[in-house]
């Protein structure tokens, strides 16, 4: 028999030994949502290129996707990178001829060459490089299609047994096309299927976005025309935002046809879980949607609920998101940029910078129009840097942790104020401000040039004539 002091030794060796092998899956698991991209660039004259994801919802918990990837070329114009993606995603880099659309898959590892002298700049070679390559293959396809068949025209009108049948037709193309590329190409299982689910969901989902008004008010016809492809897709739940988004339209009409429109979220949420509307992944995953909308709740209404939650849904995955939600919003995030927010009044903010150009950004984290400009505006940035220009960000109408977060998580460099109610009523009534994203420019002098400046993408040249000046 072991001595106390052995005994005592065994146990911390034990844990760890555990606290190891705990590690290294986390690690696995972390290196594993990661796509590692490598390669050259041709005919490329910057030192960095950006790729961002084109938005789009998460598919557990519809939290906006909107990450961005500044990509550095050394001297000998090669590039490596890791980028951020937990499954399958949509992603793109702007060029001078236009964007590249493309997807990256988690996991996986590209060798990417990038010649800008194309019209779609990344081409994958080796490993990995048909199914990146898949996504020209995909445009080019669908674009033909578009043109041949006349299918924006056809499908702008209201009648959805019409335009259901157009949308079919374009999935069973798309299905088709996709085929054809796999039968002389190593496409991988995952990324056949996932496509293969979204081609399917697609057609209804976007009739229902793109055809239906009155999503509140649909009869009982329309709603089994739009919901023609069932509730009972275990795989679709797990992997296709088009099917969830399907579900969570769905469970609005059961809740629509209950004839009681005083439901409370409790309400709502128990009607879901306390019966057999829907089941299995597409309940967990309906489920988990709803407690990460309700992620700027009261503790007392989100605890109660979230305990009822997590006896139902036990996939740690699909919790964990939920819990990461609540937990960004309810610890507050430390700021990796400079945060000047405590100025008092916004002439004591342009007095800072007076002898330089100031170039005015008004965003909040919600505002989605806002971020899609954030590339856009990294972009300027470079192309101006050394020239003497401030990049202003104005936080308007936000909350601060989402707020932080937001900068943090686009990688926003510039200075940052977040407004309170008497600088909002002061850069109104300065700037003429009735929606968000607005931009302003004010002169060395701290004249006002532009109350209503052009965007990051269109406004390079008039910076560069007032530097001139």
């Amino acid at each position: 028999m072991l001595s106390t002091h052995a005994q005592n030794c065994f146990i911390k060796m034990t844990i760890k030994r555990i606290f190891l092998t705990l590690c290294i899956l986390t690690i696995a698991s972390v290196l594993k949502s990661q796509v590692t991209i490598s390669g050259v660039v041709k005919n490329y004259n910057d030192t960095v290129f950006y790729i961002g994801e084109t938005g789009g919802f998460h598919n557990f918990t519809r939290v906006w996707r909107d990450n961005r990837v500044k990509v550095t070329i050394d001297k000998n114009q090669h590039f490596k990178t890791t980028i951020p993606e937990e499954t399958i995603g949509d992603w793109y880099i702007k060029t001078e001829k236009g964007n590249q659309f493309f997807r990256f898959i988690k996991g996986q590892y590209l060798e990417l060459i990038a010649d800008f002298s194309q019209q779609e700049p990344l081409y994958a070679i080796g490993k990995n490089a048909d199914d990146f390559n898949y996504s020209v293959y995909e445009k080019e396809g669908i674009d033909n299609y578009h043109l041949n068949e006349k299918f924006l025209e056809k499908i702008r009108n209201n009648n959805i047994d019409s335009v259901l049948l157009y949308r079919k037709a374009l999935a069973g193309f798309k299905k088709a096309h996709l085929d054809k590329y796999r039968n002389s190409h190593k496409l991988s299982d995952m990324y056949y299927n996932w496509l293969h689910s979204q081609y399917a969901y697609e057609p209804f989902e976007r009739t229902l976005v793109e055809n239906i008004k009155k999503k509140d008010s649909i009869d009982d016809v329309t709603v089994s025309k739009i919901m023609e492809k069932g509730i009972k897709d275990e795989y679709a739940a797990l992997n296709t935002p088009e099917y969830n988004d399907l579900i969570d339209f769905y469970v609005l009409t059961r809740i629509n046809s209950q004839g009681n429109r005083d439901f409370t979220l409790n309400d709502r949420f128990n009607f879901v879980a306390d019966n057999d509307i829907i089941a299995g992944n597409t309940k967990d995953v309906y489920l988990s949607r709803f407690m990460a909308w309700l992620f700027k709740t009261p503790d007392s209404i989100y605890t109660p609920l979230f305990k009822k939650y997590d006896g139902i849904v036990h996939n740690k995955e699909m919790k964990q998101y939920v819990i990461n939600r609540r937990k960004d919003y309810t610890s507050p995030l430390v700021s990796s940029t400079v945060d000047n927010s405590s100025t008092s009044s916004i002439n004591e903010i342009f007095k800072k910078y007076n002898g330089k150009i100031i170039y005015v950004d008004f965003w909040a984290s919600w505002c989605v129009p806002c971020r899609n400009e954030m590339p856009n505006a990294a972009i300027l940035k470079d192309k101006l840097k050394g020239k003497g220009i401030v990049f202003l960000y104005f936080g308007y109408n936000d909350k601060e942790t989402a707020w932080i977060k937001a900068r943090n998580q686009l990688g926003i460099e510039g200075e940052h104020y977040l407004l309170n109610d008497k600088m909002i009523k002061a850069v109104d009534a300065l700037f003429g401000i009735n929606s968000i994203p607005h931009y302003a420019i004010v002169d060395k002098e701290g004249k006002i040039v532009s109350k209503r400046a052009d965007r990051p993408s269109d406004v390079y040249q008039q910076l560069v004539n007032l530097v001139e000046k």
